[in-house]
């Protein structure tokens, strides 16, 4: 399944740096992605030593997975590193009440309080190719509780299948559905408001 891969990683680790850098242009934005959803404020920092601890682990890639997603866990577990260095709680808060972006949605009838208009795409990978929509579309991931964040990203962004969202989230399933579902709710919202008004 991963031939291609297999070959691509051979090159590199025979030397060939130009495999290197079309390998690292084309999975960097998933990686800073991943840093970006646990630990915003250092994503180079760890981009940088998922890199390093990438390519030391190289020779030994087993190819049991594709290689976009093999770097992305190198990421993330290079996130809860520097988190659990620096003395930082992780959190994957999103699960109660206090967080529900639904809590004032509906009406007593259970119908929405304010109908959502319609998304120009509900896409989110055409969201972020919007250059209108993507510096709000970036603003309001980032208010997002971190669960919520985390989720999104990895399944809806980077298209990581629920299975390994949740091993790299150490969620239930049923708890991944009710993240991403507050999370996707959140950003429709967003989109709704920026498209009736223009404002983010």
């Amino acid at each position: 399944m991963y031939e291609a891969e297999i070959e691509i990683a051979a090159r590199i680790n025979a030397g060939d740096r130009t495999t290197l850098r079309e390998v690292m242009k084309k999975n960097g934005g998933a990686m800073t992605a991943a840093a970006r959803s646990i630990c915003p404020h250092a994503v180079d920092d760890i981009v940088q030593e998922a890199w390093i601890a990438a390519l030391a682990a190289l020779p030994n890639f087993e190819h049991r997975s594709s290689l976009k997603t093999w770097l992305v866990r190198i990421t993330i577990n290079k996130a809860y590193t520097y988190i659990r260095q620096t003395s930082r709680e992780v959190s994957l808060e999103g699960l109660t009440d206090e967080q529900d972006p639904l809590q004032h949605s509906f009406d007593k009838s259970g119908h929405w309080a304010t109908p959502f208009k319609g998304w120009t795409d509900d896409s989110p990978d055409k969201l972020l190719e919007a250059h209108v929509l993507k510096e709000c579309l970036e603003k309001h991931l980032e208010k997002l509780p971190q669960g919520q964040r985390m989720a999104m990203t990895l399944t809806d962004f980077m298209g990581l299948e629920a299975e390994e969202v949740c091993n790299n989230l150490a969620v239930s399933a049923s708890n991944l559905r009710v993240l991403l579902h507050r999370a996707r709710i959140t950003i429709h919202a967003m989109v709704s408001h920026y498209e009736a008004t223009g404002d983010c």
